[in-house]
Order: C-alpha cells, then structure tokens, then sequence
C-alpha cells in the first residue's frame, strides 16, 4: 500500500451505467416533487450512478493509472444519495446495484490490476420510523459515557437518568434492535461533532442516525462478522471506516485486529484499514493508529492517556495482531494525513505561504504520527497514509479559483510526487471545479431560485457553509448536476438542467472522459512516473527551498536510503530525484544554483536530467569550501513541474506519454507487488 495511486468515487455522481435501477429506493420527497416538476432541491437528489456505470470505467482508472479505488458506501441505505445512512448492512442498495454486482465489479477491477477499499459505515444506524421515547439529556449523557470511556468510573446511575430509551420501528435493522448496542444521547451540535470532547464520540451525528455504542463486546462481534462477510463474498482488498474519529479505539483495536487476521486466514495478507479521523489534534488521530501509544508486546506499558478499556482489548488481542508478520500492531494500518494535506493545500492555493509546508514535515505533528505508524514493507512510516487535495467533504481545490487550471497542475506536481499514498478525487483529473454554469436550464421558477441560490455559496468555504453537492458534481452525461471545469473542453460540457435518458457508452467514447486533454495527461504522465520511481512512491523526502510568499517556489528531494535502493531488475535504479514546482506565485522563475540538504551522498560533476522534459539538464557540484549545489539555468512557467533524475537511470523518452520513467524499479501493484514491467495485472493479483 505503499505510495500507492487512490482514486475516490462518489457512486451516485460517477456514472450510471444501469437506467433501470434509477427509481429504486428513492426517498418520497424526492418522487412527489419530480412528479411536480419541482427540482429545488436536486442537487440533493439521487441522480443514478451505480455500481455498473463504475464497471464501465474500470479500464478508464486502468489508463489514468489508478492502483486503489476507493468507493463510497453501497449498503442499504435511507435513499439519501451519498449513502453513509445505512439502514441494513447485510445486502446493497438496490440502486446503487446488486450484491453479484459488487463481486463482479471487484473482479473486474483486479484484471485491470487495481485495489478495491469499500467504505464502511461503523459510527451509526439509519432509521427514519425510530425515535427517543423522551428527549436524553445529552451534556450528561456524553459526559458520563466519556467518564466511563476515558476514566473507567461507574457512571450507570447517571447514564440511567440521561440516556433516553429508543422507540424501535418494525423496520429497524433486527440483529442490532436492542437499547445496549445504542449510546442514546442524542443529538450533536455542529461544534460537538468537530470537537474533540465526549460528544463527538457519544452523540448522535443528526437526528435519525443512531450512534452505535462500540464499547459493547457483542455490538463488537455482529458488526465485525457482517463485515468479514463481505470481504469474503466481494473479495474487497481493504475498508475504509467512516467516521473513526467518533468510535471508541478499543473498538478500532478489535475490528482492525480481527479483521486483518481473517483477511489473512482466507488468503487476504496485509488486508488495509483505514480510518477517517477527522480530528484536528494528531495526537487523536494517532491513538487510533498502528500501536496506539502502546507496546505492542506489552500493552501494559502505554502512554498515561490511553484508556484502560483500550489496554485491556490489546491484551486480548496481542496474541492475533502480534502473529501478522506485515503488520504486527492493533491500530488501524492508516488514516488521512489530513495535516500534511491540509497544509499544502492552503499554501498552493496561496491562502499560505509554501514555508508552510516544509513546516509541517518538520514539525512535532508529524513525529506524533509516525511514531505510532507501521510501516509497509522497505516503506517510510507515512507512505501508505493517503493524502489528498480534495476529497468528498472539502471544497474542490479549485472552488475559490475556478479557472486557474495552473494552479491545479502544480497542485497535481505537488500530490503526485510527495510522501503518501496520493488520492486522486473524481474528476480532478478533468479540472473539475465544482462551478454552476451561468444558465441554469429548469423552467420552474422556484426551482432555478434555489439552485442558484446554492450555486452563490461556492466561495464559502467553512465547515457546514460550502454546500456538499457543490463538492459531488455528476460525471455523467444524463446526469442533472453537471458543473464546471477549468479545462474548457470539459467546461464546456456543464449543465445544470432536468435530467436525461442518455445510454451509457464505453469509456473511450464517453464525452465526460477526456483522456486527451493536458489535465489529463500531466496526471497520468506523473502516476506513471511515481509507479516506476521507488523513490517517490515509498522513499523520504528531503526539503531544498520553499518561498515565504504564497504560492511560491516549492524544491525538494525524494530520495532512497542506499539499503533501500537495490533495483528489481537489476538496471540501475533513480534512488533519488530532485522536485522543484512553480505554483505561479512569483510568475515565471528562472532558476538559479540551488543548495542541496538532506541525508543524500551527492557526487560532484554529476548530471541530471529533467524527465518530463530531457532536453533540460542539471549538473550537482561539491565543493570543498560549500555544500552541495544543482546548477540549472531554465525558466519555470507557473504551474510548470520539473523532476531531474540522475542520467543512466531513467528510461528513453517515451513521447507519447511525455516522460522518462525510472529504469527497473517499478512499484507495481498496491500490495507491494510488481508485474515486472510486464503490465499483466495477473502477475500483481
């Protein structure tokens, strides 16, 4: 998992490749209101992607270079469109496909040699009909649940007066129709939920999501044996838990632990769980990862903050997660690297200075994480925590600058050659921007209104402010959503308006597919080359220069310790690359002789070669009375990429892809395999 390339789908916005099943578990709201013509709250609406318009695509991720995909939730849910309100966790959503489909489509994606992580829901229950029987007393209750969590002190008198009981419907999922496997506290604010208190842990998200209590060993069982059965029907290479950040870490401890060894048991090894957690301290995040602030080997040693339910889970399970020789540790194998990402991406949109990140990666955040990280195999600690630009819950990266498509390339130059496992959101690799076209093409009145209405929220960019269908535009032709671009071939294709019937084509037909378009190519040129450079897709990384001002130079190394570096095929293999990136801050720069740093044994009077394009080279000197230099004179245009790799050890030209790769030292698949350079998924899988 290593480095690997992630792609994120919103399943309802990708594609739909199956017409019939657009009616299936749509809410009532939403039918009377189409039936009346009323589309004011489409974008809020179910719009058709499925599980077969994916499948349909699958040879388009395999072109871009995708080795993950990452789907959103495809269990039963309350008809809401994203599908993180699930109802019933043992069949799919009938609109979204069948179970044979989800099977099928998994199958089809190991072909095209790429990873399927499914996402899970593991914080809540849906159901519409179920309420409280009295309102609880949510102050109390979340602070006695926490008491009890975090301190280990009886609250049960408290909890009895505070946790309200729950007034189950017949429709109510049966296995987990009991008061115990439920908090019951109630309700969260907005600022409950971004916190970090009890209440984030404790409370109900919203109304009619019903927070699980995942202190209780049986809730604990039932869930994790749902799961595992569908990582066995489905074949799925790893889960991502939704909303970690609001579950107790013993329960993390138990399901990473349990279902990692079942993976293994069934022929699965190195099975990923990652979890989202969403919290702003690290120090949150990172004991809900790998060791947990604990030895692993003896869990009685830990850290004064780890809760003593926690230590005694990892003593029961010490003798299952110490046995995985991949991952011999009880925390989840990765979460987002959401400070790193965070970080970059308010320095490249120039709402940061670039100091900001060199800050990060030299900072006690990042020691924090990687000090209970595991590391996959010959990786750095943090390249396989996915890092991101954008993603389902933030704002397109373009969303306040919707046309400066330069922007987005040295953004993608930034992602695709940092350390991480890079996750590529739908549709960045088209620009997408998340902007309503100027015409919105409804005849009703009210309906244009509220659409633009939202439309107008786009430079809002605060949690709970910048709309979420602005962040989930469609991705399909019929779709009613589809917004703007910064590529203008793909811009021009924008519409928001009453949907259409329009068959689904192949991918290399599909309008909505650009492959030809430089967006497209600078993202599948560096994917190809972070796949053939081990370097960049598992090595360390080692800062040169960084402006003070926004947007501004960014120069940094991607290197390999020399233990680390022997070839897979016995060429001689790029174990370090040079990276300097001009998000245009500053204009065109024209680059001077720049200090080397970092743990690299430079050589004097060796050369470099830039391998996107080899028409440009660099030469390193090493001087008695100075440090080593790379001495280049070129321009950099904004937005403009360059990566020099040492000459001999990169591949000819390839024109048609617009880059050298690294000789010999392909990655391969996200399992830490290689197909040898061969490109047969089958050698991978």
């Amino acid at each position: 998992w290593a480095g690997a390339v992630v792609y994120q789908i919103m399943l309802d916005r990708f594609n739909n490749g199956d017409l019939s099943n657009d009616d299936s578990n749509v809410q009532p709201e939403q039918k009377d209101a189409q039936a009346a013509g009323n589309y004011s709250e489409m974008p809020d609406w179910r719009h058709g992607g499925d599980l077969a318009g994916v499948r349909q695509r699958l040879g388009y991720l395999a072109d871009l270079g995708v080795q993950v995909l990452w789907i959103s939730p495809v269990f039963m849910h309350d008809g809401q469109y994203h599908g993180y309100c699930t109802t019933d966790p043992t069949t799919t959503d009938p609109g979204f496909g069948t179970p044979e489909e989800l099977r099928g489509l998994v199958a089809d994606a190991h072909r095209h040699g790429i990873a399927v992580v499914l996402d899970v829901v593991v914080n809540h229950l849906c159901d519409a009909d179920t309420s409280y029987a009295s309102p609880p007393g949510h102050a109390q209750c979340t602070a006695a649940k926490g008491l009890e969590y975090y301190d280990g002190s009886d609250e049960s008198a408290t909890l009895a007066s505070s946790a309200a009981e729950l007034n189950f419907s017949s429709s109510f999922f049966p296995p987990f129709r009991s008061q115990v496997f439920f908090n019951r506290c109630g309700k969260n604010s907005i600022a409950d939920v971004s916190g970090e208190g009890p209440a984030a842990v404790f409370g109900d998200f919203h109304e009619g999501m019903f927070d699980y209590n995942t202190l209780n060993g049986d809730f604990q069982e039932i869930l994790l044996n749902l799961h595992k059965y569908w990582l066995a029907y489905a074949d799925v290479d790893g889960f991502r838990l939704d909303a970690a950040k609001h579950v107790t870490n013993d329960f993390l401890a138990y399901y990473s632990t349990e279902v990692r060894s079942y993976a293994e048991s069934i022929g699965k090894a190195n099975f990923f769980v990652i979890g989202e957690e969403a919290s702003q301290g690290e120090r949150m995040k990172a004991k809900a990862l790998g060791r947990m602030f604990s030895d692993p080997a003896d869990p009685q040693s830990h850290a004064k903050d780890v809760p003593e339910v926690v230590t005694t889970a990892l003593e029961r399970l010490k003798d299952a997660y110490m046995a995985d020789k991949t991952f011999p540790a009880p925390g989840l194998t990765a979460v987002y690297n959401f400070n790193q990402s965070g970080s970059a991406t308010h320095a490249l949109r120039c709402e940061a200075p670039s100091t900001d990140i060199p800050k990060y990666f030299n900072g006690t955040a990042r020691k924090t994480l990687l000090q209970q990280a595991v590391a996959q195999p010959l990786a750095e600690p943090d390249a396989h925590l996915w890092t991101v630009l954008e993603l389902h819950d933030w704002p397109r990266f373009l969303g306040m600058m919707p046309q400066n498509a330069t922007l987005l390339e040295a953004a993608l130059g930034w992602l695709l050659t940092a350390p991480g496992a890079p996750m590529l959101y739908y549709g960045v690799e088209q620009g997408y921007n998340g902007q309503c076209p100027e015409a919105i093409e409804f005849t009703h009145k009210a309906t244009r209104r509220s659409i633009r209405a939202m439309c107008d929220l786009s430079d809002k960019e605060d949690y709970g402010q910048h709309p979420d269908p602005l962040k989930r535009q469609d991705m399909f032709l019929s779709g009613p959503w589809r917004l703007g671009s910064a590529v203008s071939s793909v811009n021009d294709l924008a519409r928001v308006g009453p949907p259409s019937n329009t068959d689904s084509v192949t991918w290399q037909e599909d309008l909505m597919l650009q492959t030809d378009q430089p967006m497209y190519q600078h993202a599948k040129r560096l994917i190809a080359l972070r796949k053939s450079c081990p370097a960049l897709a598992r090595g360390s990384i080692a800062w040169h220069q960084a402006a003070h001002g926004a947007c501004g130079l960014l120069a940094f190394s991607r290197f390999l310790p020399p233990a680390d570096a022997a070839p897979l095929s016995g060429e001689a293999v790029a174990s370090e690359l040079v990276v300097i990136i001009n998000p245009g801050g500053a204009g065109t720069v024209a680059l001077e002789p720049m200090a080397l740093h970092g743990d690299i044994k430079w050589t004097d009077d060796k050369w470099y070669v830039n391998v996107l394009n080899t028409t440009q080279r660099a030469q390193v000197r090493v001087t008695p009375d100075e440090g080593p230099f790379l001495v280049q004179y070129v321009e950099l245009e904004p937005g403009q990429v360059m990566i020099f790799a040492e000459e001999g050890k990169v591949a000819p030209f390839d024109a048609a892809l617009g880059v050298s790769l690294c000789r010999g030292g392909a990655d391969g698949g996200a399992d830490g395999g290689t197909d040898g350079g061969t490109g047969d998924p089958e050698a991978v899988w």
